[in-house]
């Protein structure tokens, strides 16, 4: 499964990130800054804030699910500035979810806390203990998180998992938590400041713990539940004080006035996480807290280590060499850029386990105008004006001069973040999935502005003006028929045929009866496919009409990727129809086309190739512009696939 991790690179959601992949799901890291916590390149990251609903919506492309861990937590930070709270945990939350409906994205686990129970009556609580209006600020906007997640179940079908965390405690905790602290007076001979006469309790939580619940509750079994994830031990913080002076040796205990809006503890039960999911807090506090102190000190003589390394005397060469650094700048434009990225990224990690490859989205880096023109430009034509993006397509892909003035407006705009972006990669080797990016790379290698090696990974079958640049050092093309055109464009030996960039499940057979059990197909029925890629673009409805009436027998289904409207609308038009199955994005397309008698498409995409890979023969319909006019001539020269053009 692919999660999105909001806060990924953060104190829990490092560590979440760490149990996902050891539980063998694919975590991808959303956060302002670069996770320190990983090696560059070993997690997929996107950077954006989480009130950037389209961000998040780009991020979640092609993710089964959301962990939604960001927020500002630090109790001292929401009294200080209560607005940023509110906007960071309750805004945020609105924005993931909002995000996750227009994605497709039908499962998020939320994290909560159990400081919603500070203002509950009684001490002993559960899961389904009242909770009164808090009193808090914290507690209201992780609330409000809560009833929002329950909001879009019932509305939009998003199944929630909302976790009330204990105070989790342990490696990489940010150092205003109250065990950093302490520690690290400790370390400076400090005292410990004690808020209060300490005796207000907390039920504290391992971070590896309360991370493997998150992992474990990405599951089934805990759709639309609430859990708390809180240890057994009721640890004061006087205690806590003296398990650090315990470990640290002999530091002063001092009490400071109680701090507004403390949490005066509560004793949490946690019964429902473990006989439903099986998960407790097994790591006690004297351990955590040892283990705490532990890492500590390891990350200071790794520190100390770095620094020592880091000075090399006079005359001696560093010899060390480096592990290979890859750059794959893709683009968020439909599925047909990310999905090759992903594939040549796990090809360069098989060939090389030590490289470290990293995979960005190149629009950001080239500007906010680009990005408007290339992308929410390009959506608008597709759906409203087509014949005026087939006019562009023309005029600046089939006119030299416009063609030139064209590359040179990209080298203008997009140079300057490309550059920024490359140097703080500081990449051996760059390869671009997005023509975009390919044709300012390109510029930047000729004139000399550029010296890492640029490859160009081609997908399309013609119109490659953009895709290929003399410039660029190679061009791995997935359709040899596209060698000729290539080598005119960038020169003779600038090609080579590649394995095609997609999912290995496609390049494995698979059997149709397996494949149609997967899907719950009928064995002996037709089957046919309509897919308009992850945008959903074309005349799908009109496809799905001629299918339905075509093939009286056949069972059809219609994919519409991430288009919201478009399946509204085919289900307004079809829904009645028992034959027809419609379908959002799908990570499940090796089956869809390995179960499909035929697959109808608009966009000339990805898809075609991976169809072409299956032996699932293709009828191109409903989008006949543009850079698909171009495949379409392609793919009916070469015998590659069938076009209908009415």
């Amino acid at each position: 499964m692919r999660v999105l991790v909001t806060g990924g690179s953060g104190f829990i959601g490092s560590h979440v990130v760490d149990k996902l992949r050891a539980r063998g799901h694919e975590p991808v890291i959303y956060d302002l800054r670069p996770s320190p916590w990983h090696e560059p390149g070993t997690v997929e990251e996107r950077l954006g804030s989480i009130t950037d609903r389209e961000a998040l919506e780009r991020a979640l492309h092609s993710c089964d699910a959301v962990a939604h861990l960001a927020a500002v937590a630090d109790v001292n930070d929401v009294h200080a500035s209560p607005e940023d709270a509110e906007r960071v945990n309750a805004r945020g939350t609105v924005a993931v979810l909002e995000a996750a409906r227009r994605a497709g994205v039908k499962r998020i686990v939320y994290a909560s806390t159990i400081w919603v129970y500070s203002d509950c009556e009684g001490e002993a609580v559960d899961e389904e203990t009242l909770l009164p209006a808090p009193s808090h600020l914290y507690t209201s906007t992780k609330l409000a998180g809560e009833l929002y997640c329950k909001a879009y179940q019932e509305l939009y079908g998003i199944d929630y998992t909302i976790l009330r965390f204990g105070i989790p405690y342990g490696p990489r905790a940010r150092e205003a938590a109250v065990i950093p602290a302490f520690v690290n007076k400790a370390l400076g001979g400090e005292p410990l400041m004690v808020a209060g006469d300490g005796s207000q309790s907390r039920r504290f939580v391992y971070v590896e713990d309360l991370a493997d619940g998150v992992a474990v509750a990405v599951g089934d079994l805990a759709r639309n539940r609430v859990y708390n994830l809180a240890s057994d031990e009721n640890v004061s913080i006087k205690q806590i004080a003296e398990t650090v002076k315990d470990l640290m040796g002999d530091v002063q205990i001092v009490h400071t006035p109680a701090r507004p809006g403390d949490f005066g503890g509560k004793i949490v039960c946690s019964k429902r996480a473990e006989s439903e999911l099986g998960w407790t807090a097994s790591t006690p506090f004297a351990e955590g807290v040892r283990k705490y102190v532990d890492w500590r000190r390891e990350q200071a003589a790794i520190e100390a280590e770095r620094v020592a390394e880091a000075v090399i005397p006079a005359g001696e060469p560093d010899a060390e060499s480096r592990p290979r650094h890859v750059l794959i700048i893709s683009a968020d434009i439909g599925e047909g850029h990310d999905l090759p990225a992903r594939a040549v990224a796990r090809e360069f990690t098989d060939e090389d386990p030590d490289a470290q490859v990293s995979i960005v989205n190149g629009l950001p880096a080239m500007g906010g105008l680009l990005t408007r023109v290339l992308r929410e430009n390009s959506a608008f034509m597709f759906q409203w004006i087509p014949w005026w993006f087939d006019f562009q397509y023309r005029l600046f892909m089939q006119v030299a001069p416009t063609r030139w003035l064209s590359r040179q407006m990209l080298r203008l705009f997009g140079s300057r973040g490309l550059k920024r972006l490359i140097k703080a990669h500081d990449p051996d080797l760059i390869v671009s999935t997005y023509p975009g990016v390919t044709a300012i790379l390109g510029e930047l290698r000729r004139r000399g502005k550029l010296d890492v090696p640029c490859y160009s990974s081609i997908t399309d079958l013609a119109g490659l003006h953009f895709w290929a640049h003399p410039g660029i050092d190679l061009h791995f093309i997935t359709h040899p028929e596209s060698a000729e055109e290539v080598e005119k464009i960038a020169g003779p030996g600038s090609v080579r045929w590649a394995k095609p960039p997609t999912a290995s499940s496609f390049l494995a057979y698979r059997d149709r009866a397996d494949a149609r059990r997967a899907l719950n197909l009928p064995a002996d029925a037709q089957v046919i496919a309509i897919s308009g890629g992850g945008w959903g673009v074309g005349d799908l409805a009109g496809a799905t009409r001629a299918a339905l009436e075509q093939a009286p027998d056949a069972i059809v289904l219609c994919l519409c990727g991430r288009n919201d409207k478009l399946r509204a609308k085919v289900a307004k038009r079809f829904g009645e129809e028992r034959r027809l199955r419609i379908m959002g994005f799908t990570d499940r397309m090796g089956d869809v086309l390995a179960a499909s008698d035929a697959l109808i498409h608009s966009s000339a995409g990805l898809t075609v190739l991976e169809a072409i890979i299956r032996g699932c023969p293709v009828i191109s319909y409903g989008f006949g512009y543009g850079h698909v006019r171009m495949s379409n001539a392609a793919l009916e020269r070469f015998g590659l696939a069938t076009v209908a053009r009415t």
